[in-house]
């Protein structure tokens, strides 16, 4: 007996079907929910990270008068902590610069005496290396403290702090904080001030924390900017400087 040829039509289709079922590819699904994961090679591969490196500082509380004694404090942080960093304070032609070791944890602690010092506002910077771990902006030595702010990879004069045509307090301050700002500077800097006054007064201390980068202003910090100085026994009209 002869099979309906629409039977026989779809038996031919239903094998048609099979062989090509058993010639295409097999694709798996991913459940929803559960993405297959990317996968990338030659350069798309590659991922870089640039070093944190940032340094944070404090001063003691209160109104500081002529002849206290004043903590600056805080903590450098880096991808390679740093040994120590380098505290600026200058205000008129007083102007001081001292390195302070940092310990294990990152912290670093200075006190210094106020004795012999004018009533003023001083302000304050504390730099830390950065990768490199040197000090890139720092003050010449060759021939005696003369208060020039150099560029230790170039050995460029910036700006001079003491002297004919040297900067002064608030236009000292913003020029250093340019240099730290430079390209190719990779120090990390943070800054304060505090108004240091005379026996007997009631003005108020001032602080205030900046950072460039950090600029790190990257390089800079937001960063909570880190500060500290040392202040050593002097006269009123003499420039100071000290490096431990």
């Amino acid at each position: 007996m002869n099979k309906p040829a629409s039977s026989l039509q779809s038996t031919v289709i239903a094998l048609m079907i099979l062989t090509v079922l058993a010639v295409l590819p097999v694709s798996a699904q991913v459940p929803s929910g559960n993405p297959a994961p990317a996968i990338t090679t030659g350069a798309d591969a590659i991922s870089t990270s640039t070093p944190s490196y940032y340094v944070t500082a404090s001063v003691t509380t209160g109104t500081p008068v002529v002849g206290d004694l004043v903590t600056i404090f805080g903590t450098a942080a880096g991808d390679t902590l740093p040994t120590a960093v380098q505290i600026w304070v200058f205000a008129g032609n007083y102007v001081n610069v001292t390195t302070v070791p940092v310990d294990v944890a990152g912290d670093f602690s200075e006190t210094f005496s106020t004795t012999g010092l004018p009533p003023a506002t001083y302000y304050v910077f504390i730099e830390s290396p950065g990768p490199n771990a040197d000090f890139n902006i720092d003050l010449a030595e060759s021939g005696g403290f003369a208060g020039q702010v150099i560029n230790t990879a170039t050995n460029s004069l910036i700006f001079n702090l003491t002297g004919a045509g040297s900067m002064k307090n608030e236009n000292a301050s913003q020029a250093l904080s340019e240099a730290f700002s430079d390209p190719e500077v990779d120090d990390v800097y943070t800054k304060l001030t505090f108004h240091l006054s005379a026996p007997n007064t009631t003005a108020g201390s001032t602080t205030s924390a900046t950072s460039p980068a950090q600029t790190s202003t990257p390089r800079s910090p937001p960063a909570g900017e880190m500060c500290g100085f040392a202040l050593l026994i002097g006269g009123l009209a003499a420039v100071k400087y000290r490096k431990k």
